[in-house]
């Protein structure tokens, strides 16, 4: 893939083929349309108001951890007006969720979001 000039800028070097478009792409083209096509669908579905209290689930897993990111970054930068709130849910099974919930604290200090870890009790 890096012989091939990123389809969108047409300076840098893609590092991948967009799963979308097909097209090669470069990381930082990549982000934006990524984070564009995010935001659009936020606001064309109208999916939060002002005010509103959001929990995101979090496991430590990459999809909640570039969930988490994401939201945070936009909603600063478009100013949603939410409340963004990390969760994760400790099963109380030694082993199991320790490293993840690891993951997700330290998930938590990155993005400076408040985070709440639930028990099963």
């Amino acid at each position: 893939m890096s012989k091939f000039i990123c389809q969108t800028c047409k300076v840098q070097k893609a590092l991948i083929k967009r799963p979308k478009t097909q097209q090669p792409i470069c990381q930082n083209c990549f982000f934006t349309a990524f984070e564009s096509e995010i935001h659009q669908t936020i606001v064309d579905n109208e999916l939060f108001k002002p005010g509103e209290k959001i929990a995101i689930g979090t496991s430590g897993g990459k999809d909640s951890t570039v969930l988490a990111h994401v939201l945070n970054k936009l909603n600063n930068q478009h100013e949603y007006g939410v409340q963004l709130y990390m969760l994760a849910i400790d099963e109380g099974i030694k082993g199991y969720r320790d490293d993840s919930l690891e993951a997700v604290k330290r998930n938590q200090k990155e993005e400076g979001l408040p985070l709440e870890i639930l028990s099963y009790k």
